[in-house]
């Protein structure tokens, strides 16, 4: 597992960056997860506990994942 910091945004000269956790494949298919499913973060001490949202949308759940899309996402990964 790795975390990675990513350029979220730029304005008015600020770069503003977010954190990306990347989860192995086979964790992601032992949990039962799937791509755009919403998920909730709990800090307790010094661990980070992740579970399925409570308050997932609706229509955010299963969606295919276009391969232009995630070229892209690969090449952000890839920069920082």
């Amino acid at each position: 597992m790795r975390l990675h910091k990513v350029i979220n945004r730029v304005h008015e000269g600020t770069v503003y960056y977010r954190w990306v956790l990347s989860v192995p494949p086979k964790s992601v298919r032992e949990l039962g997860w799937v791509d755009g499913q919403e998920l909730e973060a709990v800090v307790s001490g010094t661990r980070l506990w992740v579970q399925p949202s409570v308050r997932a949308r609706p229509g955010r759940g299963e969606r295919g994942t276009d391969a232009l899309e995630e070229a892209i996402h690969r090449k952000s990964l890839a920069r920082h």
